[in-house]
């Protein structure tokens, strides 16, 4: 598993053995930065949760991001390791303790991008959500990039005049939902058109 565009194009990523963590397929990975270039990701700040290799969190910044926080009480030491072969490990923060807990500790932090990969057939999507959103972690007009499979979407009827699906993108069983956090005053406007403001 390489990192696929920026400055560390083409670095080797570490992953861990066995079955427990499911990187981001590279068609996915590669799906994702392409939508996210139109958008811009220079100098943005982005979180990872349920980071497992920290591919995501790492191409962010390969591309330009200022820096990146990582969520995994497995693999911290190998996100380690990936930032030194990526050369960012001077932007990077990564937090080992349970979801839960290391979301709580980010309290009065603000992202533009939120990547979550929770484990599939769980029911932690909408559980994540919630928290990521009581905390007030997303920036105005942050972006929530959720991967689910198809059985298991996010519940959006749970989070009126919170939250938007600006696009989705199915890979087989695998759906990767872009979910629009807006403030509910500015809520009709993304509504009506469609776009995130100051896109395109």
């Amino acid at each position: 598993m390489n990192i696929i565009g920026g400055n560390a194009k083409g670095t080797l990523l570490s992953a861990p053995q066995g079955r427990n963590t499911r990187p981001t397929l590279g068609r996915v990975r590669e799906s994702v930065f392409n939508v996210l270039a139109n958008v811009g990701i220079l100098e943005t700040k982005v979180l990872d949760i349920f980071a497992g290799t920290g591919a995501m969190g790492l191409e962010a910044l390969s591309r330009g991001a200022a820096e990146a926080v990582f969520i995994d009480k497995a693999t911290a030491p190998i996100i380690r390791e990936n930032a030194a072969r990526c050369h960012v490990a001077d932007r990077v923060k990564i937090l080992r303790g349970d979801v839960s807990s290391s979301l709580k500790a980010l309290e009065g932090s603000q992202f533009d991008y939120i990547f979550m990969d929770p484990p599939y057939r769980r029911g932690y999507i909408n559980e994540i959500l919630k928290m990521v959103l009581d905390l007030g972690l997303p920036a105005e007009d942050a972006v929530i990039i959720a991967e689910h499979s198809i059985s298991e979407p996010p519940d959006l009827s749970l989070f009126k005049g919170r939250l938007a699906l600006w696009k989705e993108k199915k890979v087989g069983a695998i759906v990767v939902s872009y979910l629009q956090c807006r403030q509910e005053s500015n809520f009709n406007e993304f509504n009506e058109t469609g776009n995130m403001p100051g896109q395109f």
